[in-house]
Formats: C-alpha cells, structure tokens, sequence
C-alpha cells in the first residue's frame, strides 16, 4: 500500500466494520420495538392488535399475543444485537418477523415510499447476515469464548 494511512484505516475499518454495523441495526430496531410495546401500531396498541388478530391470528397465536412478540422481537432483539448478547437467536428472530413483513408487502410493491417491501427485505438480509456472522470479537458473547 503506498499510503500509510490507507493501510492503518484498513486494519481499523476490518476490527470496527461489523461491530459498527451490528451496534447500529441493533439501535435502530428499538424505537420499532419501544413504540410497539408502548403505543402500538400508528400510536394505538388496540389498533395494532385487531389488525394482527385480522390478519394472522389462529386460536393459539392471538393478537395480544403476536403485538407483545413482535414488540419484544424489535426491542429486546435490538438490544440483544447492539450489545452483541445472544446475537444470533436475536438475529434470526427479526429475520423471520421480517419475513412476514416482506410477504404482507409485497402486493404493494418494491418501494417503502409506497408500502412496499424494500425496508423489511433490507432489515431482513441484515439481520440474516448477522445470523450468519454471529456476534464477532466486540461483543457479551465475544467474551465468553
């Protein structure tokens, strides 16, 4: 490599790059997951609930119950990936909450602008490579190996 720099930014970016990325899909999934367990879907739980009960719901799997498991998957799921903390259980839990959200978008199109199914296909191959990665050397797990 002809600049020093270069190479000390490329063993930097190789230890930071995908804790970096992990930490950050992990925060970001809180506010999901928060508003969900806090204030439902578009602000109102009730809301949330007779949708889910609508459109998924059987006798075992309610819409109380699919609200507080999809709240949770985000939220404690977003910690857990942020903090590297039973990574890939997290991870493969939003990958597959994801891939319902893919299939109910997916009528509507590729593009989130108009409810499509690019956000959740996105969120879902991150979390799935994260899956695949597990927690790397930055993290709880990391320590414990």
């Amino acid at each position: 490599m002809i600049n020093p720099f270069l190479r000390n930014l490329d063993s930097i970016g190789e230890y930071l790059s995908y804790p970096l990325i992990r930490f950050i899909t992990g925060i970001l999934l809180l506010p999901h997951g928060y508003g969900k367990l806090y204030k439902g879907f578009n602000g109102n739980l009730d809301s949330f609930i007779n949708f889910l009960d609508k459109e998924y719901s059987n006798p075992v799997l309610t819409g109380v119950f699919l609200a507080y498991l999809i709240a949770l998957t985000e939220f404690l799921g977003g910690i857990c990936i942020a903090l590297g903390f039973f990574t890939r259980i997290a991870a493969l839990s939003v990958t597959i909450f994801m891939a319902f959200a893919v299939l109910y978008h997916f009528p509507h199109g590729f593009f989130w602008s108009k409810e499509g199914y690019e956000y959740p296909l996105m969120w879902g191959v991150v979390t799935f490579a994260i899956f695949l990665k597990g927690s790397g050397r930055l993290s709880i797990d990391g320590k414990f190996r």
